[in-house]
């Protein structure tokens, strides 16, 4: 007579392996209600303290309106560099025309 254990193994790492995606899950949930609580907070703050941070109050009211399971800080991080990043500089081309003058302009913006 011969005992396999291979069956128990089997539903051992089956629900070891359940268990940890219910732990990422849970984690998830806890990460998604702390940046939205965190969220929440930004709204109560002024429009002064929100300029100096980088934010308007329509970006922090707007990014509320999202979805529970989207997370509502990752778009303000985003919104807060766009602001933050100097537009790119003006171009300015010094053209020559065929009797000799100069021509200045400013190119296109890309």
């Amino acid at each position: 007579m011969t005992i396999s254990f291979a069956p128990l193994f089997g539903v051992l790492s089956l629900a070891l392996g359940f268990g940890r995606k219910a732990a990422q899950i849970v984690a998830r949930i806890v990460t998604l209600w702390i940046h939205r609580r965190a969220a929440y907070r930004l709204a109560q703050l002024d429009d002064r303290a929100l300029k100096d941070i980088g934010l308007t109050r329509n970006d922090v009211l707007g990014v509320l309106d999202l979805p529970f399971a989207q997370d509502p800080t990752l778009p303000l991080v985003h919104r807060r560099r766009a602001r933050r990043q100097p537009p790119p500089p003006a171009v300015t081309v010094r053209l020559a025309a065929r009797d000799g003058r100069v021509v200045e302009g400013r190119a296109r913006e890309v």
